[in-house]
């Protein structure tokens, strides 16, 4: 009878330790602990990481980031040439040629992106506005007799003084959806492909004046363009926040010109007009930039602050078509380009 009861007494104890065993006294937890994502800054890899994400992350953030810059830049345009003085009108011995000259002058950008979470993708969008007025003058050489004019020849005329004005309007729109990425400890890449597209109108303005006459010849251009773009921005990592900054773009545009209007004024009351026919072109257009960045997450890292300083350069194939408009003139469809000092402020949000 004993030996029933402690077998009962032993089967009682383990059946209740077992129940005790898969009994968890633990607190509950909720269903999901996320920890929270961007409140650190995100580490650079230890080792080389290949395709590691290495854009900014912010805590708490909208995914959004503005950009403005301040450009400096000088325009160059190749074919711009006003003539050449000689010291007689034929047999000539000595020549000298006048080409306009240029000087550098303000504009800026403006841009807004948005960080997604697909693949940690970024999309960028930019306006540049680039206004500059060229003006020139140059006095006739005390030896010079004779002037032949580039843009409507040698009409008789030996002008004391020539003035020149070139004013363009560039209004640029680039589209870009990037990926930054990890391609060693130390060197951050974002590949880019998008669209560029905008409007470029030029206009140039030539007198020459002496004491009895004066002749000016005006000239104007407009057109839009817009195409595929595509390139690579690259960090290499210094230390203390800094970093070198590079940038390498190319783009092929669709560009339809129109308004190609000529005209050749006299103060004593002829005048002469032209105009062409639209004009279709594929311009080819390359971006260059390099210079020094800082940038650094700040207010318990909900906010990112980056600055750059650099020199860029814009170059577009085929853009001078102003003198084209011009009968007997020698067509000239050279390069424009700009290139100058960029200043360039971002902040993260």
């Amino acid at each position: 009878m004993k030996t029933k009861f402690f077998l009962a007494i032993t089967l009682a104890i383990l059946t209740t330790t077992n129940l005790l065993a898969n009994q968890n006294n633990c607190p509950p937890k909720d269903d999901c602990e996320c920890p929270p994502c961007g409140c650190d800054i995100p580490p650079c890899p230890t080792i080389s990481a290949y395709n590691q994400s290495a854009r900014v992350n912010v805590c708490g953030s909208w995914d959004a980031f503005v950009t403005g810059s301040f450009i400096y830049w000088e325009a160059l345009e190749q074919g711009l040439r006003l003539g050449s003085f000689a010291n007689t009108d034929s047999g000539a011995t000595r020549f000298e040629r006048v080409d306009m000259t240029s000087d550098y002058k303000a504009g800026f950008k403006a841009g807004i992106g948005y960080n997604f979470n697909y693949d940690n993708w970024t999309a960028y969008v930019e306006y540049t506005r680039f206004h500059p007025t060229i003006k020139f003058s140059k006095d006739r050489p005390s030896w010079a007799l004779s002037f032949l004019s580039q843009w409507h020849g040698s009409v008789g005329v030996l002008p004391d003084t020539l003035t020149s004005r070139w004013k363009i309007k560039y209004d640029l729109l680039d589209l870009e959806l990037s990926r930054y990425e990890y391609r060693g400890t130390k060197l951050i890449f974002n590949p880019f492909f998008g669209l560029k597209g905008g409007w470029l109108d030029q206009s140039f303005t030539f007198t020459e004046v002496n004491s009895s006459d004066s002749l000016t010849t005006v000239v104007t251009s407009d057109s839009w363009l817009i195409g595929p773009r595509a390139g690579i921005y690259s960090k290499w990592l210094l230390g203390c926040d800094f970093s070198i900054l590079g940038k390498a773009a190319g783009s092929l545009l669709y560009q339809k010109l129109s308004n190609l209007n000529s005209s050749i004024n006299s103060s004593l009351g002829g005048k002469i007009t032209a105009k062409a026919n639209s004009i279709h072109n594929i311009a080819p257009f390359a971006e260059l930039l390099l210079g020094l960045n800082w940038g650094s997450y700040f207010g318990n890292n909900n906010w990112y602050f980056d600055v750059f300083a650099a020199y860029e350069l814009q170059y577009i194939w085929d853009q001078n078509y102003l003198s084209s408009t011009i009968s007997g003139s020698a067509i000239d469809k050279s390069n424009l380009y700009f290139h100058g000092l960029n200043i360039t402020a971002r902040l993260d949000f």
